[in-house]
């Protein structure tokens, strides 16, 4: 494993030699988080890992730039051994972004940094050969994090140092089950090295956008698919689809507010009513794929991308699947005035139903 981690380090820094950024390697040390009950065998003391990432340092003052205080993103690898024989170990690839907390004009930063990806777990459930992995139920899985770190840099010539804290999530977004997916809280600590060092900017020198202008209410339509399995492990996996219409209104520079109601089709429910209802003894219709809800949501705007949040309640769910609230993450890109993609996850009280990938027209 350390020459694999060693030649990473080359391949990632080579290309950037003669760039603007920084490259930044950390050991990390933490616990899994035992967040359901049937965790309790998979999780066996405490877990370490190795973190690098680079980041390149933006070089035009777009309004981008200047609204959040010239963010940062890049590329970054994670090696997580999970101390576990039911869970092997993990490694992903993110793309993050990194936002400073305090004003850029030193030295020392205090940084928010988030990335998005996918993951790969050496040892996910088997029926046969793992059947204690309730957390995971395959070996590829969309990854996240989020890490809140200290940071100096060029201490000795180009090199700094950095800690603080991190937390790392993996889920497979129920393709497969079982799918409680794992969280990891970690300490971590490292140095880092610049590249071609540049005069660090003071954001504190841009003009602010006016946002005093009225801005009107825009209507859009979205329609999301995708695949994915009930909760049942080996249920199998059927296709569902979302059509949704909602309103949304620009509050100011950073964040949009939207509302709006849609139309859930999902292939997986009729299945699961019928084993509910021998298993379960419930009395759920098996007939019926439909559901509908209305939401409420946020949309923090990132350039032409936005990471959406939202909140909704399922006002019609002859099928009741975990729960009658659910949640949706993602993101959002604008590809011009109208049209937009999106891929999202669809929660229910926190637990994965599916990944959705959509396409969107504004009015």
């Amino acid at each position: 494993m350390k020459n694999i981690i060693i030649v990473l380090l080359c391949c990632m820094a080579v290309p950037f030699m003669h760039s603007q950024g920084v490259i930044q390697v950390d050991g990390f040390y933490g616990q899994l988080l035992e967040h359901d009950k049937k965790l309790a065998d998979a999780i066996d003391g405490n877990i370490s890992g190795v973190f690098i990432s680079w980041t390149d340092i933006p070089g035009k003052n777009k309004a981008f730039n200047q609204h959040y205080n010239t963010p940062e993103k890049g590329w970054s690898f994670l090696y997580e051994n999970l101390n576990s024989e039911i869970l092997g170990k993990a490694y992903s690839l993110f793309r993050h972004y990194s936002f400073y907390l305090n004003k850029r004009n030193n030295r020392n930063s205090f940084k928010l940094n988030t990335g998005f990806g996918l993951a790969y777990l050496s040892n996910p459930y088997d029926e046969t050969l793992n059947p204690l992995n309730h957390a995971i139920g395959s070996s590829l899985l969309f990854a996240g994090f989020i890490k809140l770190d200290y940071q100096r840099i060029q201490v000795i010539g180009n090199w700094g140092f950095q800690t603080g804290l991190g937390l790392y999530h993996y889920s497979n977004a129920a393709l497969n089950n079982p799918n409680l997916g794992l969280n990891t809280i970690a300490v971590h600590a490292g140095i880092n090295y610049q590249f071609h060092p540049t005069p660090i900017i003071n954001s504190a020198t841009y003009n602010k956008e006016n946002n005093s202008e009225k801005q009107p209410i825009y209507y859009s339509i979205v329609f999301r698919g995708g695949i994915n399995e009930s909760k049942i492990i080996n249920s199998g996996r059927y296709s569902f689809y979302t059509l949704s219409g909602y309103g949304s209104k620009k509050i100011n520079w950073f964040s949009t507010i939207t509302f709006g109601t849609e139309l859930f089709y999902a292939n997986f429910l009729p299945r699961y009513a019928r084993y509910q209802n021998t298993q379960e003894n419930e009395n759920l219709p098996v007939n019926n794929k439909l559901r509908a809800g209305v939401f409420i949501g946020h949309e923090l705007q990132l350039d032409r991308f936005s990471f959406i949040t939202q909140l909704g309640y399922y006002a019609y769910n002859p099928v009741n699947y975990i729960s009658n609230v659910y949640e949706r993450l993602g993101f959002k890109h604008q590809l011009n005035k109208h049209i937009f993609t999106e891929v999202t996850i669809r929660v229910n009280l926190f637990r994965a139903e599916n990944l959705e990938f959509g396409l969107g027209y504004r009015f």
